[in-house]
């Protein structure tokens, strides 16, 4: 049985929809109520869809909204790659305000991948 999923997703917000469709994905598991232990770890590119600057109308995408609305009422919890981050110049301030955003080495990473019954990469 299934108990926990782990989501990765690397992909970069602008030109794709993968950062979008793995909180889509990761929210809907939560919805669905059967595994209660749902995470989305954000490497590499994907890191960029959280960043409280983004702007949508630059990028001629539709808004995040109803996807960040979706992140807050699910406790959804985001882990984000701290080389990641340093190698896009960005600090825990210029990502967006949200309470269940961790940012983790790769050993932690691992670990959460390694406990997970299950991990995808999206």
């Amino acid at each position: 049985m299934t108990n926990s999923i782990i989501i990765i997703c690397e992909d970069s917000p602008f030109g794709k929809d993968s950062p979008v469709e793995t909180i889509r994905m990761a929210t809907g598991i939560l919805a669905i109520g059967d595994i209660e232990n749902c995470k989305v770890v954000f490497m590499k590119d994907a890191l960029y869809f959280l960043n409280k600057n983004l702007n949508p109308d630059a990028l001629q995408v539709d808004h995040f909204d109803n996807i960040m609305r979706l992140i807050e009422l699910s406790r959804l919890e985001i882990y984000v790659h701290d080389t990641a981050m340093e190698v896009a110049g960005l600090l825990r301030s210029d990502l967006l305000p949200i309470d269940n955003i961790k940012i983790v080495g790769i050993e932690e990473i691992s670990q959460l991948i390694l406990d997970a019954d299950m991990s995808f990469k999206y």
